[in-house]
């Protein structure tokens, strides 16, 4: 700070609100976003998000992420973790869901980059109608390696046929697009290595069973997805051979590490809400959680730069994880300081805050999971993160 006056300016703006810029930082993507969601509560869109969605669809906020060249907005790495978070604070649902839409485009941006036309002539059709798309990765369990994915996608004639079963799949009602990464199969079932997959939602053999049953995210459309027998054309496979299969499936887990967790500071910063603003001047726990809170945000930060800077893909890699270690190891205690900040009078009116309490404890099973860090992307991890319990 070059002034004291500065200073006490500043530090009032934090004791009333986490995140001074919120309406900037939607604003910067996608002017009057801000405005539009804030007609309703963050309560009626863990009940609903598609309000959200939908305006994310028409304010094209969907495709921050998509290179400017093939028509998308082209936001920084440091733009899209600050957009995150402010979504997260007005609709937590609709943060963490859509965190499954824009760290896949991101990765896909880089392959396209690399000139793959494939990679542009998704990204363009995506833009042109500002699509959203479901991620099917594998889920991450201790002990299991990230390929054993349960979808198989077999080779013919006419592109590939692909079967299997994503279970949770955030957006699944409101998806336009299902990206997942597919088992390849020779026609007489041999084995061919690994790719990414865009199949059409609407496509025959595309069916939404219900699934998730917590009322924890329940705005996310988290059910399962099953394909049977699916065709998607062979342009819209990409194996993932080579160094840009490699580097694609490391850019996936960089980009969706930072916006995951950012996400998740958003719903943190929802929480704080909670605690009338009058009162969080004078509340230790709301100010110390609200310094808890920009302290992480300025970790992710630091890891996005590291991509607005073109670091090495090694470095992305291992400052998002990490960053990411440390926003799970420390959220979930903050939560609780914004609990107790709000007092036992909002607990006992409401189950919504508490709710949101014990949502920040979710973080933990999003992959890759400690326990479980191996597998096509996580190569280049130091042994200290891949290693981390």
């Amino acid at each position: 700070m070059t002034s004291g006056a500065t200073e006490d300016a500043v530090l009032d703006g934090v004791r009333e609100e986490v995140l001074v810029d919120l309406p900037e930082r939607l604003d910067a993507i996608a002017d009057g976003l801000h405005a539009a969601l804030v007609a309703k509560s963050a309560v009626e869109y863990e009940q609903d998000a598609s309000p959200v969605l939908a305006l994310l669809k028409q304010a094209r906020a969907t495709t921050m992420l998509i290179p400017s060249a093939c028509g998308g907005r082209g936001a920084s790495a440091v733009d899209a973790v600050r957009f995150q978070a402010a979504l997260g604070a007005l609709a937590p649902s609709a943060a963490i869901a859509t965190t499954m839409h824009h760290y896949k485009i991101a990765a896909l941006g880089k392959v396209a980059a690399a000139g793959d036309e494939r990679a542009g002539t998704i990204l363009a059709e995506l833009a042109r109608d500002a699509q959203l798309i479901a991620s099917g990765g594998a889920e991450s369990l201790p002990g299991r390696d990230l390929r054993s994915l349960g979808s198989q996608a077999v080779r013919g004639a006419d592109g590939y046929r692909i079967t299997g079963l994503k279970r949770p799949c955030s957006l699944s009602t409101s998806m336009d697009t299902m990206s997942l990464m597919v088992e390849l199969r020779a026609p007489d079932g041999a084995p061919e290595g690994y790719a990414q997959a865009f199949v059409d939602a609407r496509a025959q053999g595309v069916a939404r069973e219900p699934f998730w049953h917590s009322p924890i995210f329940r705005a996310a459309e988290s059910h399962a997805v099953q394909l049977t027998d699916v065709r998607v054309p062979q342009e819209r496979v990409f194996p993932l051979v080579g160094e840009t299969g490699r580097r694609f499936a490391t850019d996936c887990y960089t980009w969706f590490q930072l916006l995951i967790s950012a996400s998740y500071l958003g719903v943190a910063c929802c929480l704080a809400e909670a605690t009338p603003k009058e009162r969080r001047a004078g509340s230790r726990a709301w100010t110390e959680a609200a310094a808890g809170i920009r302290r992480l945000e300025a970790g992710l930060l630091d890891a996005a730069r590291a991509i607005d800077d073109g670091a090495p893909a090694a470095e992305q890699l291992n400052l998002a994880m990490q960053a990411r270690d440390q926003v799970e190891d420390e959220l979930a205690g903050l939560g609780n300081l914004l609990l107790r900040a709000a007092g036992g009078g909002v607990f006992a009116r409401t189950c919504f805050y508490a709710m949101l309490a014990g949502a920040l404890n979710a973080i933990a099973f999003h992959p890759p999971q400690r326990g479980a860090r191996e597998g096509i992307g996580l190569e280049l991890l130091t042994p200290d993160v891949k290693g981390r319990d």
